[in-house]
């Protein structure tokens, strides 16, 4: 299955100064499948350990750290010769032995020809942690999301309809009503299966949503289990009950993250560090609301207004039990306003852009904000085809951003400084492309 980030690690590969790399994301986003690929593909063998499969392989790590130390034992215990340059030596669940990623500092100061990968599921937790001494400044990070909607159709094999879609966006002109329609039945599919690899590897093996929904509940269930694994009792059952609230979080008509829907009475004292705990395990993706909107964004957040969104669109129709009739139709049109926020955020996470939204005293609201150059760039997304809206006319008056950008289920459409992009086209939403649009 093919994941825009082996383009990245073929980068890496090829890097004569390389750090060591860790993939933080959450569990089941296909970092296992990822380096085990990229090792086979790209190098004569592979040194693989993982520490929970394997937690007596935390022993090799307990005394010298020197890579001269390390990777005879690693070879050991794998049956597998290491050989500068064409081995790929891949740490999986890191997380669980701590003096391991310790040892990434001594890999990279030895100026070997080493090639090493770490990854691990509760990563971004684990270095967040008082106790853990992270190597800065000797590893590299990268985080794998789920599929977005650009490899959910390569999936698919729908590459011509892919390219389709990419000449209309560069070209700022609609597409012709037969493939827009198809691309939005594509769109409307994904939304039900999200990008969890097992889930659309499922999909694609029978077409069966019944089947899709099986291997999406076991994840969640999976999701769960991994909350139970939070150090403090208390705060386990915290991030279970703020994790689960996420549907009626945003089924709301404003979908600010609200913790009295926790429970009467929470407040953010009491749940904070469970909503960081989630939004670090690459469980949930939290937006910032911006006072200005200006440069740069992160100065003017206002950390305690936000709104959460689940990691995956699927996982979220999922949890909400909504059926499949409901989303392919675009009925329960509320919470489909929910669903179409979440897989935006989703798909602006994957390509590496903070989430931030802007509010004016409650009276006009955009929904995301992109820091596009040296400019702001307003995004207001719509579940439908109806996009009437004061919100994007009242920040455009008040701010004259360069060019406002409006997801929907309507065509390709430049006018006016108003970018009209059809919600199947928003992993195209980088600041690169956006500047290419504007002809920058």
């Amino acid at each position: 299955m093919y994941r825009k980030l082996e383009k990245t690690l073929e980068t890496w590969k090829s890097q004569p100064h390389r750090k060591p790399l860790l993939i933080m994301g959450a569990r089941q986003t296909g970092k296992t499948y990822l380096m085990k690929s990229f090792g086979s593909s790209h190098f004569d063998s592979t040194i693989f350990i993982d520490f929970e499969k394997r937690p007596r392989a935390k022993s090799v790590f307990d005394g010298d750290l020197d890579p001269s130390v390390i990777l005879p034992q690693l070879e050991a215990l794998t049956g597998t010769r290491f050989i500068a340059g064409r081995t790929l030596v891949v740490l999986d669940e890191i997380q669980a032995c701590p003096r391991a990623i310790t040892a990434l500092k001594y890999f990279y100061d030895s100026g070997l020809d080493i090639h090493v990968i770490g990854a691990g599921s509760l990563l971004g937790v684990a270095i967040r942690r008082d106790d853990f001494s992270f190597p800065v400044g000797k590893v590299r990070t990268v985080r794998l999301h789920p599929l977005d909607f650009e490899e959910f159709l390569i999936a698919m094999d729908e590459t011509v309809l892919l390219e389709a879609c990419r000449s209309a966006f560069f070209s700022s002109s609609p597409l012709p009503a037969a493939v827009h329609e198809e691309l939005l039945s594509f769109y409307r599919t994904y939304l039900v299966t999200g990008g969890m690899p097992e889930v659309v590897s499922t999909f694609l093996d029978g077409r069966s949503f019944i089947a899709v929904q099986d291997v999406q509940a076991e994840i969640l269930s999976n999701y769960k289990a991994d909350i139970a694994k939070y150090d403090a009792d208390s705060q386990k059952v915290l991030a279970q009950r703020a994790f689960e609230t996420l549907p009626m979080q945003l089924a709301k008509e404003n979908r600010k993250f609200q913790y009295n829907l926790i429970r009467k009475g929470a407040t953010s004292a009491l749940f904070g560090k469970s909503i960081e705990w989630l939004c670090s395990a690459g469980l949930a993706l939290r937006c910032v609301k911006v006072t200005t909107p200006e440069l740069p964004l992160n100065a003017y957040e206002d950390i305690s207004s936000f709104k959460l969104y689940l990691l995956d669109p699927g996982l979220l129709v999922q949890m909400a039990a909504l059926p499949k009739e409901v989303v392919l139709n675009q009925l329960a049109e509320r919470f489909m306003g929910g669903l179409t926020e979440n897989y935006v955020a989703s798909t602006l996470t994957a390509n590496d852009v903070p989430l931030h939204y802007w509010e004016s005293a409650g009276q006009a609201e955009v929904d995301f904000l992109m820091q596009v150059g040296s400019g702001i760039v307003p995004l207001e997304v719509k579940a439908s085809d109806n996009v009437r809206s004061r919100s994007l006319s009242v920040y455009r008056g008040r701010f004259a951003p360069e060019v406002g950008i409006r997801l929907s289920t309507r065509n390709f459409s430049l006018s006016e400084g108003l970018f009209s992009v059809p919600l199947y086209a928003a992993f195209l939403l980088s600041g690169e492309n956006v500047l290419h649009i504007l002809g920058k």
